[in-house]
């Protein structure tokens, strides 16, 4: 009888914590995915800005691209 017992026991343990991992897996992967829909929703609104950016940062005042060496050295001096 008590061996019945302790069987029930350990099986109703067992389907509760599958069942508690089941739903936490569920709700990581909710939260996973609503975050990489945002993440890529702020890719697209920050890519133009980046390439405006960068287009401006690469060009000096007369619209060419700028060949000229760093003022730095290795030495730290300049």
């Amino acid at each position: 009888m008590m061996k019945e017992i302790y069987i029930s026991i350990t099986t109703v343990a067992g389907v509760g914590l599958l069942s508690w991992m089941a739903w936490t897996l569920i709700e990581v992967d909710k939260r996973t995915e609503v975050m990489a829909v945002k993440i890529s929703a702020n890719h697209e609104m920050l890519k133009p800005l980046w390439e405006e950016f960068v287009k401006r940062s690469a060009r000096n005042g007369n619209g060419s691209i700028s060949n000229e060496k760093a003022s730095f050295n290795e030495s730290g001096s300049y």
